[in-house]
């Protein structure tokens, strides 16, 4: 499960083990949960990990289904789909990507890193920008204070 805010209202989109796609649930008032919307789209199946990488970005993991063998050196693989969550009521998939063997978001950098039968992915996405602290002000005196409309001192 993961949360998304916006615009004051609170979403909760829930995936589960065995089923296709997720559930969109407006939990604003959590006493009162409101079911938005069924995602269940056609050999998408998500059950896996769901995780949000930005206010606006998501990545959904789930495995592929191999071929079961007796004996098998190969390690299993996912399929990854890259959400777009800028409207919480209506996710959209960015980009798919099948075989992944490897996947790290970067947070702080605003990148995902994804290796497939491909090879390396390096995809960036837009990071909200960094609360920067408050400035410390000095403190005011008597000339401070009529020097500049407002005063630029504490």
């Amino acid at each position: 499960m993961l949360l998304q805010r916006e615009e004051g209202k609170r979403y909760l989109y829930i995936q589960q083990a065995s089923k296709q796609g997720f559930m969109i649930v407006e939990v604003t008032k959590p006493e009162a949960p409101t079911l938005l919307k069924r995602s269940a789209q056609a050999n998408q199946n998500t059950a896996g990990n769901l995780e949000m990488v930005s206010p606006d970005v998501a990545i959904a993991e789930s495995p592929e289904r191999n071929p079961t063998t007796l004996v098998s050196n190969e390690r299993p693989t996912e399929t990854v789909r890259l959400l777009d969550l800028s409207d919480p009521k209506n996710p959209k998939t960015l980009e798919t990507f099948n075989k992944v063997t490897s996947i790290l978001p970067d947070g702080g950098h605003g990148l995902i890193y994804l290796t497939n039968d491909e090879g390396l992915w390096v995809l960036r996405y837009n990071r909200p920008p960094r609360l920067e602290p408050a400035k410390k002000k000095p403190p005011c005196d008597s000339e401070s204070e009529i020097a500049a409309m407002p005063p630029d001192c504490d």
